[in-house]
């Protein structure tokens, strides 16, 4: 597992969300914060795979977006002419610099 730190800019979160997304008109990372802050990130579609299906969801951090040490949760949400759906929540960790 790679290790994520305080500030890092361009860093990749990729995450398979098991179905195909193609069709997703709104995708999104819905992100609690270690302060319990919930910011929205808007996601773009990963690639498409070897089935022909694509079925992540991507997004590059920017300014401010691992702006706290600590665990975070993340939970994508796709809108879909069939639906609406989040996935299953991950969290990870941020670590100060130099740790």
């Amino acid at each position: 597992m790679s290790k994520y730190y305080q500030n890092d800019v361009g860093t990749e979160i990729l995450v398979d969300v098991g179905s195909d997304v193609s069709q997703a008109t709104v995708r999104r990372f819905y992100v609690k914060k270690p302060s319990g802050e919930q910011v929205t990130w808007t996601a773009s579609l990963g690639a498409v795979g070897v089935d022909g299906e694509i079925r992540t969801l991507r997004y590059i951090t920017i300014e401010n977006d691992w702006n706290e040490v600590g665990f975070y949760t993340l939970q994508a949400y796709v809108e879909m002419p069939g639906g609406k759906w989040r996935g299953d929540s991950a969290k990870f960790e941020i670590k100060p610099p130099f740790a």
